[in-house]
């Protein structure tokens, strides 16, 4: 989840626009409800002592220039308009239930940026400090303290001092809820999604000769306030239901005469859930939809849910329905068969580290390969790392093994290859620089760590295969896991694994990317989300946040007690982003990915991230 407050800070350089945007793409988000937006006038009363009295183009006061600016917005407004009284109060905090304008050196209590002449900060967050459509609050602050002085006047920007009427026509934009249409992505389209746009707007990022209101900004607020927003009809019901542990279910209410997507730019769905035996409902502040599908349902979805769908004006609720869910027999004879995980080996922290357990009482043979070079030539793999490298080491850090420079190189090729056809392995190319290690080893724990002995990083795909033709409880290959750096696109960290036996059996999966700083790693992956996907490419499962809901931490930190996992965050520590998921899954192929939230714009989507699989006694 990103940060409460929503920064939007014009700086002071020079940039010029071309036209024209994209309304949608100006748009942080929410907007008002209908009727006044009242903000405090405060810049009299906190105002910097130079200039003096009339300005250059005769304005009288920094009041009078503030409500001279409100007007030109009010003019192309519908269902909303700025009410700014001028107060002689200099107190106020952000979140305190008042909109002010106002002069300060700091932005509550905290630096203005290099060159940055003024943000504004705007509540949208409801009181349980989830985000919304609605804004309640906005703070424009202009910097009291800027050396080239403030001014007003109109035509061609000046290095000093700075025109304050069209700084406070963007942030006033800002309040509106517009955004900076040049830092704007051009297009959804792949090709060109992260071009620059040139549009001629005064909502840009740098301050510019435009000084008044331009179409492409006037277009914006048409888009956010000329129409009345019609009050959602719930015109169907969610239905109640029952269902076995990894059943397909959905929870569709129909709004305004449709189930489902789509969703537009002036509502929010949230679901709200109360687990079996618990005395209250939370919400699932990760899921903004108006259908809750569980691929696979597990025993921790039972409960009841309602659906809230808000506007600015408007909530309205569904009816509350029960899910209920049976649970099914599982098999303890079940095991996990490998772990194939692809993803980008570098060098240190960000070197791709594969660990598993061999349980029970005597010996497991292992079959380890770091794939490079034939998943680029027979695959078509992009960036794919020319000379993997693998090292595997015991639980007391001894090398244990250590691949050729070739796969070919081995010693025990012919028993390499006879594994790789009795596990299924796709064939490796002749000739390639890939990497395997086949290697017996006694009950333990190990890590198998890709790294390329010229320093260089690429995809590369990394698997782990238990070989043993009958798998029994005498010699196990259990809790899988994978480190390595998660990208965007094709380069996020994807683990697949192989459950086998006769019968479902429970993991617990996660995907860690903040907790591992306590570890010493560095890079890593902030705001894990997890998706687990069936063979057939279905999705089963997502999680952005492993504390929503809330209900399901017991039960998570009780299993990663029993599997000797370490502790996730909790509260409002970090750690609190990464994910996990207790699931109860048949045989069959399964593949987890890790990816980051690039909606949270606290944070970069790439970084270090552990994917780990542990399977329950």
């Amino acid at each position: 989840m990103s940060s409460r407050a929503r920064l939007a800070s014009l700086l002071a350089a020079l940039a010029f626009g071309l036209p024209a945007t994209s309304v949608a793409a100006n748009y942080i988000g929410s907007s008002w409800p209908s009727g006044n937006i009242a903000m405090r006038l405060q810049l009299d009363a906190t105002a910097p002592t130079s200039p003096t009295f009339p300005l250059t183009d005769g304005t009288t006061t920094w009041n009078a220039l503030a409500q001279s600016a409100a007007s030109d917005w009010n003019n192309v407004l519908g269902r909303v308009s700025f009410t700014l009284t001028p107060s002689p109060s200099t107190t106020r905090s952000y979140g305190d239930g008042n909109s002010d304008i106002f002069f300060s050196n700091t932005i509550y209590g905290s630096a203005f940026g290099s060159g940055v002449l003024a943000v504004t900060l705007v509540d949208s967050y409801d009181d349980a400090n989830y985000p919304t459509v609605r804004t309640r609050e906005a703070d424009l602050i202009v910097n009291r303290g800027l050396t080239n002085g403030w001014n007003s006047y109109r035509g061609t920007i000046r290095s000093s001092p700075i025109d304050l009427r069209r700084v406070l026509l963007h942030e006033l934009g800002h309040v509106l809820g517009l955004a900076h249409p040049d830092e704007s992505e051009a297009s959804d389209n792949a090709a060109i999604k992260n071009t620059i746009q040139f549009v001629a707007a005064i909502m840009n990022s740098r301050v510019s000769s435009t000084d008044t209101l331009q179409p492409d900004d006037i277009s914006g607020v048409s888009f956010l306030y000329r129409n009345v927003i019609g009050r959602p009809i719930v015109t169907t019901q969610p239905a109640s239901q029952t269902a076995s542990v990894a059943a397909s279910v959905t929870l569709a209410p129909g709004v305004d005469g449709i189930v489902g997507p789509p969703q537009d730019a002036f509502r929010s769905y949230s679901w709200y859930f109360k687990a079996t035996g618990a005395t209250s409902f939370e919400k699932l502040f990760t899921i903004n939809s108006p259908t809750l599908a569980f691929g696979s349902v597990q025993l921790g979805d039972a409960g009841s849910y309602y659906l809230e769908i808000k506007t600015a004006d408007d909530t309205v609720t569904t009816n509350t329905v029960t899910l209920a869910v049976t649970p099914v027999a599982t098999a303890a004879n079940t095991a996990l068969a490998n772990l194939s995980t692809r993803g980008i080996a570098g060098s240190g922290s960000n070197s791709m580290i594969v660990g598993f357990n061999v349980t029970g009482n005597r010996a497991k043979t292992i079959l380890l390969r770091a794939v490079g070079p034939t998943l680029g030539a027979a695959f078509n793999v992009a960036g794919t790392l020319a000379d993997p490298q693998l090292t595997l080491k015991n639980s007391q850090s001894a090398t244990v093994a250590t691949s050729a420079a070739t796969w070919e190189q081995s010693s025990n090729l012919a028993e390499i290859r006879a594994a790789s056809a009795r596990v299924g392995a796709f064939a490796l190319n002749a000739g390639s620089r890939d990497a395997v290690i086949l290697q017996t080893l006694p009950p333990g724990s190990y890590t198998a760590t890709t790294s390329s002995p010229a320093g260089s990083s690429g995809v590369v795909l990394v698997e782990a295969y238990d070989t043993d033709p009958v798998r029994d409880a005498a010699s196990r290959l259990a809790n899988l896991s994978t480190r390595g750096f998660t990208s965007t696109g094709a380069n996020v960290l994807i683990a697949g694994f192989i459950v086998s036996g006769p019968g479902p059996r429970t993991y617990l999966i996660r995907a860690v990317g903040d907790s591992l700083r306590q570890f010493g790693v560095t890079g890593t992956l902030d705001d894990c989300i997890l998706t687990l996907f069936a063979g057939s490419g279905a999705q089963l499962r997502v999680c952005d946040d492993w504390d929503s809901p809330k209900a399901t931490q017991p039960s998570l930190s009780a299993a990663a007690t029993q599997v000797g996992a370490f502790a996730l965050g909790t509260g409002s520590t970090t750690g609190r982003q990464d994910s996990a998921m207790l699931v109860t899954l048949a045989p069959g192929n399964y593949t987890a990915q890790v990816s980051g939230n690039e909606n949270n714009g606290s944070s970069s989507p790439t970084g270090v991230a552990l994917v780990e699989i542990y399977e329950l006694p």
